[in-house]
C-alpha cells in the first residue's frame, strides 16, 4: 500500500455557514474551504488506514475490539429471535396508529382551510395520541434494542421508524398551535371592515400570534432533529423522494421560525409598533432591464403606524421627477436617453442597497417625504398572484386581468389606451393594487394565505422582490436571508452579467439570453475563464411595437477583482458622448458615479470599459440585436488567483453565479475543466455532471448558483 506524504495528512475541511447558499460567508471575504487548525481536527488519515504497527501476536486492544464486536452481533442475533413474534405484531399496530395519525393531520388541515378550528384542533391532539400511541407500542421492543439497532444496516429501519414518529409527534404539536394562530387571525378577519384595509391592525395580528408561532417553530426544529437522524436508505425506494421533498420543506421552514423568534422585535419595527414607518415603493418593469430589475415606471408611498396601514399611494414616476430642480449630471450611458439624472434613472448600480440610497434621495429631492426603506417588485410578482387569487374584473377599462394576460394589458394600457386628458397613464396600477391585496386579506382560505406566503418567499429569491432598510438590524435580516439584492464577496470565482436596456424600449421581455462559463486550471494552478453570452431576438412579428423593435443594451459583467481581460469579441465598439457641457452649466456631480467613471479605463481599440465596482472588476461594453436575430458576446480572461498544491495535496474551486435582481432568469452551464494528474475528492452540487476530466453543471438562472470541487493532486499525494 502506498505511503501518504506524511507532513500532508493531518488536516481537515470546513464548510462556511453563513451565506446564500451555506458555502459562502459574505461581506467579510470568508473563503469557501480553510484547512483548519490542528485542534479542530478529529483524526488523521494515517490513523485510519496506517496503524502504528503490525502485529502478528496477541494485542489486547484487538481483542476487546473484537470481544465488543462480538458481544454486538450476540446481542443483534439473540434479540432478533427473542423479538421476532413481538415486532410482527408492534409493526401491525404502529402501522395502524401511524395510519390514523397521518388521517387525523389531514382532516386538522382541512378543519383549517374551512374555519372549523374546534374540529382542527381536536384532530391534531388525536394525532398526538396516536403518535403516542405508536411510539409506546415501539418502546415494547426496549430502548436499549432501538438506540443500538442505528448501528447496524439490516436493523436501522427500526431506528428511523421511531424517529419519524417522534417527528409526527412534534408535528403535531407544532399544527395545534398554528391551528391556534389560525384562528386568532380568522376572528380578527371577521371584526374587520373587508373593504377597509385601515381597519385592520397587522401588528395586533403579529403580537396575538407571536406566541404561537414561537412554540409552533421550536416543535418544527423538534421535528427537524429527528427526521435529520432518519436514513433514507430506511423508507420504501416509492417515498424516498417525497420524504426528501419534506426533509428539505423542514429545513426551509424551521430556519423562518428561528428568524422569526429571533427577529420579532425588528418586525415590530417594521409595522410601526415604534412609530409610523413609511416604504418608497419602486415598480420595476422587467421588460425593460436595469440594473436593480427593471425601468422603475411608477412609484409607490406606503404609510404604516400600529401596524394599520394609513395610505398607500401609487403614481406615475414622472410626476414627482417633474418637481426635480436640482441638476445632477447622469451616469455616461444614461446621457443617451437623459440629460438629466433622476428617480426613474436611479436604480443604476447593480448593488440594491447603494441604489436604493439613490432613490431616497431623488425622492427627498422631489419634496418627498424622508422614508424608512425601499421596496423594490418586478410585474413577475403581480403575475404570480393573480395565479393564485384568480381573474380581476376592470370594467372601467374593459378587461380582466389574469396572470396570462397582466403584462401585455397593462403595458397597452399605460404605453396607449389612457386617458390622454386625465393623464395618468399608471392608474390601471394604482387601482389594481388594492384589489388584489383585499382578495388576499380577506380570504379565510389558509391555501390562499400560504400560497401568498410563497409568492412572496419565491420572489424574494428570485429577487423579483428587493428589501432595503435604513433600520441597521432589520438590514442585517434582510442581508442574512439573500434578500437585499446586494453583490456578493466571495474569495472564489465570481460572475453576473448585467443588463441595462437604453433606449431599447421593452424588448427584453422578448429577448432570451444564454451564459456559457467554462473555467480551465492549468497544469501550474492558475485559472482561465471563457465565458460565452448569447442574446437571441425573439420579436419583430408582435402586434405590440415595443416588442418589435432593437433591444440596445449596455451591459456590464462582473468578475474577481483583479482580474485580467485576455480577449473580447461579439460587443459593439462604441464610445460616451455627453450631449452638454456640464461643467459650463454647473451641474452637480454624484460622488459614486464620479467615482466610477474616474477609476475606468476605456480600451479605443474595442470599447471595453474596465473598473471596480462593489468589490468586483467590471468589463463593461454594448450590444445591439436585432427582431429575430442572435448575437454571442465572447469573453476571456484570467482570474487573479491559482490553485497552490505548495503546502497541502488538496485545494478548491468555487464560483458563486448571481442572477441579476428581477431578471427573468438566464440560461446557463458552468464547466470545470482540470489537467491530468487531479482527482476530485468531493464536488458540489449533487447533480453536476462528471466525466473524465471535467465537471459540469447545467440549470436556469433564476436564483443566485454556487459550485464548487476539491481536488487532489495525485503527483504530491502518493510517493
Amino acid at each position: 500500500m502506498p505511503a501518504l506524504k506524511k507532513e500532508k495528512v493531518e488536516h481537515c475541511f470546513f464548510l462556511e455557514k453563513k451565506g446564500i447558499v451555506s458555502k459562502i460567508k459574505k461581506n467579510d471575504g470568508g473563503k469557501f474551504f480553510h484547512q483548519g487548525a490542528d485542534s479542530d481536527c478529529k483524526f488523521s488519515l494515517r490513523d485510519l488506514f496506517l496503524p502504528s504497527r503490525f502485529s502478528f501476536g496477541f494485542s489486547l486492544k484487538k481483542s476487546l475490539l473484537a470481544f465488543t464486536a462480538s458481544g454486538f452481533m450476540a446481542v443483534a442475533v439473540v434479540g432478533g429471535a427473542s423479538y421476532a413474534d413481538k415486532g410482527m405484531e408492534v409493526k401491525s399496530e404502529v402501522m395502524n396508529a401511524g395510519d390514523q395519525a397521518y388521517g387525523n393531520m389531514m382532516e386538522a388541515i382541512n378543519g383549517i382551510k374551512n374555519s372549523d378550528f374546534e374540529s382542527s384542533l381536536k384532530n391534531f391532539e388525536q394525532a398526538q395520541k396516536n403518535f403516542n400511541q405508536a411510539s409506546d407500542e415501539m418502546e415494547e421492543l426496549g430502548n436499549a434494542v432501538i438506540s443500538i439497532s442505528k448501528y447496524f444496516p439490516f436493523a436501522s429501519k427500526l431506528s428511523s421508524g421511531k424517529n419519524l414518529i417522534e417527528a409526527g409527534n412534534h408535528l403535531a404539536v407544532a399544527g395545534k398551535n398554528l391551528n391556534l394562530a389560525a384562528e386568532k387571525m380568522y376572528k380578527f378577519k371577521k371584526k374587520s371592515d373587508e373593504n377597509n384595509l385601515q381597519n385592520i391592525s397587522l401588528l395586533d395580528i403579529f403580537t396575538s400570534i407571536q406566541e404561537d408561532l414561537k412554540v409552533a417553530g421550536g416543535e418544527l426544529q423538534k421535528a427537524r432533529e429527528k427526521i435529520d437522524q432518519v436514513k433514507l436508505d430506511d423508507l420504501p425506494e416509492e417515498k424516498r423522494q417525497q420524504f426528501a421533498d419534506i426533509k428539505s420543506k423542514m429545513i426551509f421552514f424551521s430556519g423562518m421560525a428561528d428568524d422569526f423568534s429571533e427577529n420579532s422585535h425588528i418586525l415590530v419595527d417594521l409595522l410601526g409598533g415604534n412609530g409610523p414607518r413609511k416604504y418608497l415603493f419602486l415598480f420595476q418593469n422587467n421588460n425593460e432591464m436595469r440594473a436593480t430589475g427593471g425601468f422603475i415606471g411608477s412609484y409607490g408611498l406606503l404609510e404604516i403606524s400600529s401596524g394599520k396601514v394609513r395610505n398607500f399611494f401609487i403614481d406615475g414616476i414622472f410626476n414627482p421627477d417633474g418637481q426635480l430642480r436640482e441638476k445632477i449630471v447622469p451616469p455616461k450611458p444614461i446621457q443617451k436617453i437623459s440629460a438629466a439624472w433622476s428617480l426613474h434613472d436611479s436604480n443604476w448600480f447593480p448593488d440594491f442597497p447603494v441604489s436604493a440610497e439613490k432613490a431616497i434621495l431623488f425622492y427627498e429631492k422631489t419634496g418627498g417625504p424622508t422614508v424608512d426603506g425601499v421596496i423594490a417588485i418586478t410585474p413577475a410578482v403581480m403575475e404570480k398572484l393573480l395565479t393564485l387569487v384568480g381573474p380581476i374584473e376592470m370594467p372601467e377599462y374593459g378587461t380582466t386581468l389574469t396572470a396570462d394576460n397582466f403584462t401585455e394589458n397593462t403595458q397597452y394600457e399605460v404605453e396607449v389606451d389612457y386617458d390622454k386628458k386625465e393623464n395618468n397613464p399608471k392608474k390601471i396600477l394604482s387601482d389594481l393594487a388594492p384589489m388584489v391585496l383585499n382578495r388576499l386579506t380577506s380570504s379565510g382560505d389558509p391555501k390562499i394565505i400560504l400560497g401568498a406566503l410563497d409568492v412572496f418567499l419565491q420572489s424574494l429569491s428570485e429577487k423579483h422582490i428587493l428589501f432595503y432598510s435604513r433600520n441597521d438590524q432589520l438590514q442585517d435580516m434582510i442581508s442574512n436571508r439573500g434578500w437585499s439584492g446586494e453583490i456578493l464577496q466571495t474569495q472564489g470565482d465570481y460572475l453576473s452579467v448585467i443588463n441595462s436596456n437604453i433606449n431599447g424600449y421593452k424588448t427584453d421581455g422578448v429577448v432570451d439570453e444564454n451564459i456559457e462559463h467554462t473555467a480551465e486550471i492549468q497544469a501550474d494552478g492558475s485559472i482561465i475563464d471563457t465565458m460565452v453570452i448569447n442574446r437571441k431576438h425573439t420579436g419583430g412579428n408582435s402586434q405590440f411595437d415595443w416588442w418589435n423593435k432593437v433591444n440596445s443594451n449596455y451591459m456590464r459583467v462582473y468578475v474577481p477583482l483583479g482580474t485580467q481581460l485576455i480577449e473580447i469579441e461579439g460587443q459593439t465598439v462604441e464610445f460616451d458622448k455627453s450631449p452638454l457641457d456640464y461643467q459650463a452649466l454647473k451641474f452637480n456631480e454624484d460622488p459614486d458615479v464620479k467615482k466610477e467613471e474616474e477609476n475606468m479605463q476605456i480600451d479605443q481599440n474595442n470599447g471595453i470599459r474596465t473598473y471596480q465596482d462593489a468589490g468586483k472588476t467590471v468589463f463593461a461594453f454594448w450590444t445591439y440585436v436585432s427582431p429575430q436575430e442572435e448575437i454571442a458576446v465572447k469573453l476571456k480572461y484570467r482570474l487573479p488567483f491559482k490553485l497552490n498544491f505548495e503546502n497541502d495535496y488538496t485545494n478548491s474551486y468555487s464560483l458563486l453565479a448571481q442572477k441579476q435582481s428581477g431578471s427573468n432568469g438566464s440560461g446557463f452551464s458552468s464547466t470545470i475543466k482540470y489537467p491530468d494528474g487531479y482527482k476530485i475528492e468531493w464536488s458540489y452540487p449533487d447533480n453536476i455532471d462528471k466525466s473524465e476530466g471535467k465537471l459540469k453543471l447545467d440549470e436556469k438562472l433564476d436564483q443566485d448558483q454556487f459550485l464548487g470541487a476539491v481536488m487532489a493532486d495525485d503527483k504530491i499525494s502518493v510517493k
